[in-house]
């Protein structure tokens, strides 16, 4: 059941269009009897019709179950069994939003009681931001006769949202992944097709990622977490070139840094990288699961196309350098100094009484 928020602005708002319907059908309720108001503020007043003993009071955050109508001038504006379908309302329970807001009333009740409200209507309408309909003059006020049903504490409400949440994050996460798997199938096929026209023999890893060594570096292997310091010209399979920092069309010919492993880059650069040597030239072919997947690139300057969602890509690539992390320092070591008194004693029995002499004082000069 949809979370809504116990407002008169987001209730009215629900239903000004219902409101004028039911004029223009002049469907009128019960007129209510006479009750002995409290005044909260002068735009609500409330008055229990069934005040039980019990606890405990709504709280800011928490979940309550209202079964709730609401009348002017003996026509019917809102009702609960009608908007849920017979069950009662399921609210959240915020700080008011404006004098007259309803929460005031209804934190004065707990489960099992009901309670008659008056919101003045000019009031009500004005804060809901909706014309105030032909019906309603000034002075007018809005009855709500409200039962509670129940109500969930705010840290059951946290509890469960959180669940919902990370229910809906392992759903999204299990669709993502049967989408790339699917998506991987498709572009492997589609990289097949494209080494046999161009006649490439790549090397393949076990994730999907194809490569060829173009020229082989003499340097060590990349570690996870080195510094890497690449050239590179990225081209979609059809050939239209979307960046590079060795054509100076795309205005940034500064060699390409990042730290290998750490998810800096597409995967398939965290993964390709790492299998050249410092100095290696090579030509990287990723599936669109290993780039931007269904995510699309926008274009501009030099490459107006962009990249177009599940775009497998291919990279230019030569691994210019890579650097081991420097270690963080050794921690100092401060010696511990005991100056407990009975050890400052001890020190100062060791010590000899030569090297407390004094230089004697220097006389002063004598006046003729």
């Amino acid at each position: 059941m949809k979370l809504q928020r116990i407002n008169l602005l987001i209730i009215f708002s629900m239903l000004c269009l219902g409101t004028v319907t039911m004029a223009q059908n002049k469907q009128t309720a019960t007129v209510p009897p006479v009750f002995n108001y409290k005044t909260i503020n002068p735009q609500l007043q409330y008055a229990f019709i069934i005040n039980k003993p019990t606890t405990p009071h709504p709280q800011e955050g928490d979940q309550v179950l209202l079964n709730m109508q609401s009348v002017c001038n003996n026509r019917l504006m809102y009702n609960t069994a009608q908007a849920f379908k017979g069950k009662p309302g399921e609210y959240g329970v915020t700080k008011p939003a404006f004098k007259g807001d309803l929460i005031e009333a209804i934190m004065l009740m707990t489960p099992g009681d009901s309670i008659v409200c008056l919101v003045d209507a000019v009031a009500l309408f004005k804060n809901s931001k909706n014309k105030l309909p032909d019906f309603i003059k000034p002075g007018d006020k809005v009855q709500y006769f409200i039962k509670l049903v129940s109500i969930k504490p705010k840290e059951q409400v946290q509890k469960e949202q959180q669940a919902a949440f990370m229910k809906q994050m392992k759903e999204q996460q299990a669709k993502q992944k049967a989408e790339a798997a699917k998506q991987l199938i498709k572009d492997d096929k589609t990289l097949k097709t494209y080494f046999t026209n161009k006649h490439i023999t790549p090397l393949k890893t076990a994730s999907g990622l194809y490569y060829t060594i173009m020229e082989e570096g003499k340097g060590e292997l990349p570690a996870t977490g080195d510094s890497v310091t690449m050239n590179y010209t990225g081209t979609l399979i059809d050939g239209t070139k979307f960046d590079s920092n060795t054509d100076t069309a795309f205005k940034h010919t500064q060699p390409f840094q990042f730290v290998l492993g750490r998810g800096a880059v597409i995967k398939g650069w965290d993964e390709g990288v790492a299998l050249l040597k410092s100095g290696t030239k090579a030509v990287l072919y990723i599936p669109s699961p290993m780039a931007y997947g269904p995510q699309a690139r926008p274009g501009g300057g030099a490459n107006p196309k962009g990249i177009p969602a599940n775009s497998i890509l291919l990279f230019n690539v030569e691994l210019l350098s890579s650097k081991h992390p420097v270690p963080p320092p050794a921690p100092v070591v401060v010696p511990h100094v005991d100056t407990t008194k009975s050890n400052f004693i001890d020190s100062l029995k060791t010590i000899k009484t030569d090297s407390l002499k004094l230089t004697p004082p220097i006389p002063a000069e004598k006046k003729n």
